[in-house]
């Protein structure tokens, strides 16, 4: 366990995620930032938890960055921000902590097998997604990444079941228990903690984990669209190869006279998709794989 956190926070780590994995530290640096700064507002009775957080009873534009926030919006009987909570303060930490070290060991592998872009979405999706839902139910109040702190830790865990790396097994085990953690922490503050935003967190646990699954299963579609389109790429861990690579110039020449005849006789409606790339690209490789002539 140590080497798993040594690893974690390891300079050369740190600075081979800002540049491999640019939101991944982006959203780091932006949830310390943002943490930090309401810390500063609610120890100056300052309710900017509640300014920043997601209320259904009062939806507007600083409410849209409500999974930047780790701090449960307080408010009182009249539906008022109030200040600083000892109680709140140590739930408030402990949020933050599990949605960023689920971040720094799972964001860099998700990022890179999703891509940046997707990366990007998935948190929009996770954010809106938990919003959405928040309207659904009472209070109608959400705050934290904890749904993509979940969203990261269901994909990087499938991930790890599609590659099979043994090796890698102590680091999947980590964030299954982190995974766990999440969803008692949301357990835990909705049943205990007097705030009823913290209700918000058990939705959040819900959209997180659904939302993985929906996304992974449609990369792989998306991948799997790939090459059947291309003849080649990846598809999760493993890689398809075009057919041109595995036949000799003869067998290509065969079957493209085989084509041929068949276009003939029923039409070129009546090859399969995969026939019309094979022809489309079956001359190109053709005279590429002619013999050059020698320059006179």
């Amino acid at each position: 366990m140590q080497r798993l956190f040594t690893s974690l926070f390891a300079r050369e780590t740190l600075m081979e995620r800002g540049t491999q994995h640019p939101f991944t530290l982006m959203l780091l640096l932006t949830t310390a930032i943002a943490q930090a700064t309401i810390y500063v507002a609610e120890f100056s009775n300052i309710p900017l938890s509640h300014m920043v957080a997601f209320d259904a009873q009062s939806v507007h534009i600083p409410s849209l960055f409500f999974p930047i926030t780790h701090y449960v919006p307080l408010v009182d009987e009249r539906g008022v921000g109030v200040g600083f909570s000892p109680v709140d303060f140590a739930a408030s930490l402990v949020l933050w902590l599990l949605c960023g070290v689920a971040l720094l060991s799972a964001g860099p592998l998700v990022e890179s097998y999703l891509g940046t872009r997707k990366m990007l979405l998935s948190f929009v999706l996770c954010g809106a997604g938990h919003g959405l839902l928040a309207l659904t139910v009472q209070p109608g109040m959400a705050f934290s990444s904890l749904a993509f702190a979940a969203f990261l830790l269901v994909v990087s865990t499938l991930i790890h079941l599609e590659r099979r790396d043994p090796a890698r097994e102590p680091e999947s085990d980590f964030r299954l228990m982190l995974l766990l953690l999440v969803f008692s922490y949301a357990a835990v503050t909705a049943a205990f903690l007097p705030a009823p935003a913290y209700d918000g967190l058990l939705l959040a646990a819900a959209v997180g984990p659904a939302l993985g699954l929906g996304v992974f299963v449609f990369n792989r579609r998306m991948q799997m669209r790939e090459v059947e389109k291309r003849g080649q790429g990846h598809v999760g861990a493993l890689y398809f190869v075009d057919e041109f690579d595995l036949m000799t110039r003869e067998e290509i020449q065969s079957r493209m006279d085989r084509l041929l005849a068949k276009i003939s006789q029923d039409g070129m409606n009546s090859l399969a998709p995969e026939e019309r790339r094979f022809l489309a690209n079956a001359s190109g490789r053709l005279k590429a794989s002619e013999p050059r002539q020698p320059a006179p």
